[in-house]
């Protein structure tokens, strides 16, 4: 029985650290756990710290803490730690945004993550300092931030040379077609250069916007029915544009496409829904709904979609290809020929969709 019972796992309560079992834990400890007393001078310095700021216990015990610090941080410091001495919180980070610098025995310096705690023993305050060399890190951090900055400037430099290849093929079918007397074989050279256009126009967003993987929608849409209304020879002021773009950012895989489709829709409206100088209203809107649909609307005052014509159905390159843009966008579509024609798309971009 007593055999069994010395075999029993000692309880927490039968074990006591003491000051031998204290210092042990702390200088397995990769950080470096410094305390100084009133005055500052230092009264700990575990092994962590002595890897780290490459003194020997016996050379920093008395010394000031200010031999840890670079010479320019010293006496900020010191108020820092005397101020902290002054507040009713036991312990909080140093330094703005949680980061100090130290020097080590060789005199150099590095980048440092530091809180610092207080005690009242026997009448006095000791502080302690937990401290972290995070010179790998901060290499680390830098060596990555300098690869964003070189794929950033290529990424620009893609979107600047696709828009300029974009815009030798706008330029090329504009020369073809001045060869061609044909005006609806023009007619569809005009059509295939502002569908090339409305492309170019969105990686010209993209090198010129500060996020390159989003572009403002308002702004593109606006500069593409602007152009729209030019290639037409549509005065502005007997077709007016309204437009009501929601702030959103479009991804240039969702931004191409939706692109695509308000040139084909507007282009129609230009072409079709005004006929014999008559006036108008073209109006273009897009708006985030529930479930993160978006909706893109375009609507005209015009004289209407004629009923013979099938969205699903028709042989037009345009409706055709609006028919496939909606199909890679997953979304649905919806159109009421009762006052003028009003075509509205929903769809979920495949971002939002699996996030």
């Amino acid at each position: 029985m007593s055999s069994s019972r010395s075999k029993q796992k000692k309880s927490p309560k039968d074990f006591l650290l003491t000051g031998s079992h204290i210092a042990q834990i702390l200088d397995i400890a990769d950080d470096a756990i410094v305390s100084v007393d009133q005055t500052q001078s230092i009264i700990l310095f575990n092994k962590g710290a002595e890897t780290i700021f490459g003194y020997r216990a016996g050379d920093v015990l008395g010394q000031p803490l200010g031999m840890l610090l670079p010479d320019a941080l010293r006496s900020s410091h010191k108020q820092q730690v005397d101020d902290f001495g002054r507040l009713t919180a036991p312990a909080r980070r140093m330094a703005e945004r949680d980061e100090i610098s130290g020097r080590r025995s060789d005199g150099t310096e590095f980048p440092a993550e530091a809180s610092i705690s207080k005690l009242k023993l026997e009448g006095q305050t000791i502080y302690t300092v937990i401290l972290r060399d995070i010179t790998v890190r901060r290499r680390a951090e830098a060596k990555i931030r300098s690869s964003l900055r070189e794929k950033e400037v290529l990424l620009k430099e893609i979107h600047h040379r696709v828009k300029n290849n974009l815009q030798v093929v706008s330029s090329l079918l504009s020369l073809q077609s001045r060869g061609v007397e044909d005006e609806a074989t023009r007619q569809k050279f005009r059509e295939s250069q502002n569908r090339v256009h409305s492309m170019a126009l969105i990686h010209e967003h993209l090198y010129d916007a500060e996020n390159l993987s989003e572009i403002d929608f308002s702004e593109y849409i606006s500069q593409l029915a602007g152009h729209l209304f030019r290639s037409y020879q549509v005065s502005s002021s007997r077709i007016k544009l309204r437009t009501d773009i929601e702030n959103v950012k479009l991804s240039v895989d969702v931004a191409v496409p939706c692109g695509l489709i308000v040139n084909e829709l507007v282009s129609n409206a230009l072409k079709y829904a005004f006929p014999e100088g008559r006036d108008g209203t073209i109006r273009i809107e897009l708006h985030r709904g529930s479930e993160k649909r978006i909706a893109l609307r375009v609507s005209d005052t015009g004289r209407g979609l004629p009923e013979k014509v099938g969205f699903w159905n028709t042989q037009t390159l345009g409706l055709r290809l609006v028919r496939l843009l909606v199909r890679q966008l997953g979304g649905e579509v919806e159109i009421d020929r009762s006052k003028g024609t009003n075509i509205v798309i929903t769809f979920v971009p495949e971002s939002d969709d699996k996030g």
